[in-house]
């Protein structure tokens, strides 16, 4: 994250209940902030009202920083459908690559 960013929370509003929030967290705590929106306002609760301060880092750079190996996912499991394999997303930069070099001069006055 850049250190000149500024991140603010969404507005919780005055009638806002921490306990409910405590109980919210407990309840979804299986769940990502980033897909449910039960434990998204909970957690915006309890920061609003300083019961949680959120990391600064990533918990990889936490890792880094403590000289912990961080677990990689090597498993081979299939991609779901519709996902293309890595090989296709290189080929796929590699041609936008391409598109982005300056036109070479050919025979034909420096056109593509």
């Amino acid at each position: 994250m850049n250190a000149d960013a500024l991140l603010t929370p969404p507005n919780i509003c005055g009638f806002a209940e921490v306990e409910l929030a405590h109980a919210q967290m407990r309840r979804h705590c299986a769940c990502r902030i980033s897909r449910c929106a039960w434990k998204r306002v909970a957690y915006y609760t309890l920061v609003r009202y300083g019961r949680i301060t959120p990391a600064k880092l990533s918990p990889r750079e936490r890792a880094r920083l403590r000289g912990i190996d961080f677990p990689i996912d090597t498993t081979d499991r299939p991609l779901p459908e519709g996902i293309p394999e890595l090989r296709t997303l290189h080929q796929v930069l590699d041609g936008l690559a391409q598109l982005a070099l300056p036109p070479t001069s050919h025979c034909n006055g420096g056109e593509r």
